[in-house]
């Protein structure tokens, strides 16, 4: 199960897929729910570029503020 916390404070999120692998994301303006998975969104020079999708029926995903 990978685990993704949102942070809309901050703008990070921070992804746990579990087997001792995990990725941290800065600078990131949404995240978009798309059919059948999560789409980590980051800003960079001015617009929003994925970065990440995971699948939705594989993964937990936080919202914290």
């Amino acid at each position: 199960m990978i685990k993704l916390t949102f942070n809309t404070t901050d703008k990070t999120a921070f992804v746990d897929f579990g087997n001792q692998t995990s990725n941290n994301y800065l600078n990131v303006s949404t995240v978009q729910v798309r059919e059948g998975y999560y789409e980590v969104m980051i800003k960079i020079d001015e617009k929003s570029k994925p970065v990440l999708r995971v699948p939705i029926n594989n993964t937990i995903m936080f919202i914290e503020e």
